[in-house]
């Protein structure tokens, strides 16, 4: 596949992934939400991976590779923090906001740490 695809692919996984966090508002919809969250984390990290490979960096990633994979962990577990109300759902949904946008910002920029 071209590297736009899977970048292509990686941008509807993270919208699926930010549709399960909008599902946490609505009580609802909640599980339906929670489904696409889990198959848009799938969606980002396959495509992720495969524009790391179509890129040639998978032997020696650099480290904003890594910051990614840890914020990706991050977005996995925040819904659980909702779901067993550690934190209220719209400060989850805040956070999450918040982590997409420096996930774009390393993604675009590839900033050297």
């Amino acid at each position: 596949m071209s590297l736009q695809t899977y970048h292509f692919l990686h941008l509807i996984g993270l919208i699926f992934v930010f549709i399960g966090f909008g599902g946490l508002l609505s009580s609802e919809g909640a599980k339906k939400a929670m489904m696409w969250h889990g198959i848009g984390l799938v969606i980002s990290l396959v495509s992720g991976f495969g524009m790391l490979a179509k890129l040639g960096i998978m032997s020696a990633m650099p480290t904003w590779v890594w910051i990614k994979i840890a914020l990706w962990l991050v977005l996995g577990f925040l819904p659980v923090l909702a779901k067993r109300r550690v934190l209220a759902a719209p400060l989850v949904v805040l956070i999450a906001a918040l982590i997409g946008g420096v996930l774009g910002y390393i993604g675009y920029f590839k900033p050297v740490f």
